[in-house]
């Protein structure tokens, strides 16, 4: 966030810089409350973690709300930046490939929130049905 936020506070239009700019503001506090709330989410399953008082369940929903929040994170950086979020030196397009493997390796995101629903409502359904 550091990074586009120093950007934008360089790169002027209609001579004032972009961070001037009600859009762009807002686009920047969503970025750094999702970054802040997926820390925090983060801290505390982990302190359940080292207390042995987590469960499958709460890891998953970890897992897939903190991947798909930061999906989000990584296209707001590539909208602020315009055509020069796509260029390779400004790294948020690696950010963003970076942020695909974390969304859909160790399960992807569907199945987490599958496994969180489940703890959730006590109805496995990713299961398939006995019935044919």
């Amino acid at each position: 966030v550091y990074k586009r936020q120093k950007y934008l506070s360089e790169r002027k239009q209609f001579g004032v810089p972009l961070t001037s700019f009600q859009l762009v503001q807002e686009k920047l506090t969503r970025m750094m409350g999702s970054i802040q709330a997926i820390m925090m989410f983060n801290w505390r399953t982990t302190a359940l973690y080292e207390q042995d008082k987590v469960s499958i369940g709460q890891i998953a929903l970890n897992k897939a709300w903190a991947t798909l929040r930061g999906r989000e994170v990584v296209a707001l950086g590539r909208e602020l930046l315009g055509g020069n979020g796509i260029v390779l030196d400004n790294y948020v397009i690696k950010g963003m490939a970076d942020m695909e493997v974390l969304y859909t390796y160790e399960g992807t995101y569907d199945v987490n929130a599958l496994v969180a629903g489940r703890e959730l409502t006590g109805i496995a359904a990713f299961k398939a049905s006995s019935k044919q």
